[in-house]
């Protein structure tokens, strides 16, 4: 996709930058084209994947790839797409084209392209909203592209795939948008180009600290050097020395400000979780800043269910040792926070309790991080800055490895992949009526030496949900009614969020990245699918939503363009249903 250059800039900004901000642009530009094709246009059959009409721009008439075209209120949208999968996701390979009624044809750039798409849809304050995070989100992600680092596998494989994801969520309309951070402030603490920084701390009389399940202060102390310190976000230190009751705790001399010291620690793809290659755990801070559609704060009541599914879901993680070896869940055996309480009210105090609590995630142990080269999925299953596929390097190896053609080679590979993980997530949901969320950036990816996939890690219990029909208020009776209501979800639902986690997110990316644009490997790798499905669906007892699956049913894909639009929360995110990729096994027989 190419841009026209602003010549008078030219002075002020080298080529290389220019060709960055193209770069930047391209990828704002799919990410909108493609949340608005899956959520709005397909579904309301309004794009044409197809379009060989004879009006096309003349940068468009010629080119490899084909046109796709979107009727819009205000006229008609064209753009040349490179690939083009089952699931209506698209790889472009032009700027896209806007023609008015009675009006020539105008390249648009991303925010003219968002302002087009959103301004139908919604009223003017949510469009402005919008709009504002769309730019926020591309001029991050220009100085992401200007900031960043080569990635240093071999050091620690976990680490660099946690610090080298540029482009974020591909089908998010706002994948690199962060409110309210300075652009000293975004460098210092992003993971994108390799920082690494110390925490900000406070001397708290420890009648203050609380702490649920396991006891981290060890941790603490390791990071600090001292045993009377507590940490906070760097992001999130002007928001609680600012707090009235913490001010009067200072007062009292029961707090006292740090500031930055110890030992440094790198933020993963997350953002505001954090790792030490040497630490037991992950921390998990909060920050009271919009990454995406959500405010990254932990609130109260999540720090209490992420111990609590921890303890509750311990006899089902030795089951799945047993049921599906290689799938593990990452636990949170801890949270921690202060007790201003005694200060203020309830509300004062829970926000205070927000505002230092820490969720701990068990570290992967050494010996598995070195056995295994862990990877984040979403690290594999992108572009890395040449425009390739970022999994491809690794089935390449698995094929050369075992002396096998790459087409092969990207079968096994994701029979491998797809098996531990779909036999892991379904399991917990038909078997245990536990909701996972397998969603690209919450999987882990464990290599066997010859390079195939033998282990896959799911982390995150804060969007681990329960069935209630299985767990029963009886079952969870040691956690409060708001604790409770916050991990339940209905049966729908949780369909709904797992099959959109583990067969759109997740596959639906795998497979795009694995077929590298060929139609008929694209094919054989949703039918490897199939059958893994149909396997499952045998051993889990045949439940409904699967058998509905197998026989052709639509997938659920969360609505992320339409739900950050309409400002709603991520819990009540809307679905589309989109056409099944599978063959049905009638489909099969006629082949």
């Amino acid at each position: 996709m190419t841009f026209a250059l602003n010549t008078a800039s030219l002075n002020t900004l080298s080529l290389q930058d220019h060709a960055l901000d193209g770069e930047a642009q391209r990828h704002a530009i799919e990410c909108l084209l493609n949340c608005y094709l899956r959520e709005y246009a397909l579904p309301r059959n309004e794009a044409n994947l197809h379009d060989q009409t004879h009006d096309l721009p003349m940068s468009l008439r010629q080119g490899n790839g084909r046109c796709i075209s979107i009727a819009l209120p205000s006229g008609r949208l064209v753009v040349r797409t490179e690939r083009t999968s089952l699931l209506g996701r698209c790889h472009y390979n032009s700027a896209p084209y806007f023609k008015g009624n009675n009006q020539s044809w105008q390249p648009l750039q991303a925010n003219e392209l968002a302002r087009l798409l959103c301004t139908p849809l919604s009223g003017a304050e949510r469009v402005s909203e919008m709009l504002q995070q769309v730019a926020n989100s591309l001029q991050i992600t220009r100085t992401f592209l200007r900031h960043s680092r080569p990635a240093n596998d071999e050091a620690d494989s976990l680490l660099a795939s946690e610090q080298h994801q540029l482009w974020g969520h591909a089908l998010h309309p706002t994948p690199k948008s962060r409110e309210g951070i300075s652009h000293d402030d975004l460098l210092a603490c992003s993971p994108e180009v390799g920082a690494c920084f110390q925490l900000y701390w406070f001397k708290v009389d420890p009648t203050l600290l609380r702490h649920q399940g396991e006891d981290p202060r060890n941790t603490l102390s390791q990071l600090s050097g001292r045993d009377d310190a507590y940490p906070c976000h760097p992001w999130e230190v002007a928001r609680v020395l600012a707090d009235p009751l913490v001010k009067r705790a200072q007062q009292l001399g029961l707090i006292q400000y740090l500031g930055p010291l110890g030992q440094a620690m790198y933020p993963t793809s997350s953002v505001r979780t954090l790792y030490h290659p040497q630490m037991a755990y992950f921390l998990k801070f909060s920050m009271h800043v919009r990454l995406t559609n959500c405010v990254r704060k932990n609130a109260w009541y999540e720090l209490d269910s992420a111990v609590a599914l921890t303890r509750l879901l311990a006899p089902i993680m030795s089951e799945l040792a047993i049921q599906q070896p290689g799938f593990l869940l990452m636990p949170e055996p801890s949270a921690t926070s202060l007790d201003l309480s005694a200060f203020g009210t309830l509300e004062e105090a829970r926000e205070v309790t927000e505002c230092f609590g820490i969720v701990y995630r068990e570290n992967l142990p050494l010996a598995d991080r070195e056995q295994y080269r862990p990877h984040v999925a979403m690290a594999l299953f992108t572009w890395d800055q040449q425009d390739r596929s970022a999994c491809r390097q690794h089935v390449q190896r698995y094929a050369d490895n075992k002396g096998l053609s790459l087409e092969q080679a990207t079968l096994n590979w994701l029979d491998a992949y797809a098996g531990q993980m779909l036999g892991g997530v379904l399991y917990c949901l038909f078997g245990q009526g536990v909701v996972l969320e397998p969603h690209l950036q919450n999987t882990v990816i464990g290599f066997a030496e010859d390079g195939l996939p033998c282990r896959v890690w799911i982390r995150d219990l804060e969007g681990t949900k329960l069935v209630p029909e299985i767990w029963p208020a009886a079952r969870l009776s040691a956690l409060d009614e708001r604790t409770r209501s916050s991990v339940y979800y209905s049966a729908q639902k949780a369909w709904q969020r797992v099959g959109y986690c583990a067969l759109v997110n997740n596959l639906g990316e795998a497979i795009f990245h694995l077929a590298n644009g060929s139609d008929t490997l694209e094919q054989q790798l949703w039918a490897r699918i199939s059958d893994l499905l149909r396997a499952q669906s045998t051993r889990l007892g045949h439940p409904p939503e699967l058998r509905e699956l197998c026989a052709g049913g639509p997938f659920p894909s969360k609505e992320n363009f339409m739900t950050r639009l309409l400002m709603r929360a991520d819990r009540e995110a809307g679905y589309t249903l989109l056409p099944s990729p599978l063959a049905t096994p009638e489909e099969k027989k006629s082949a």
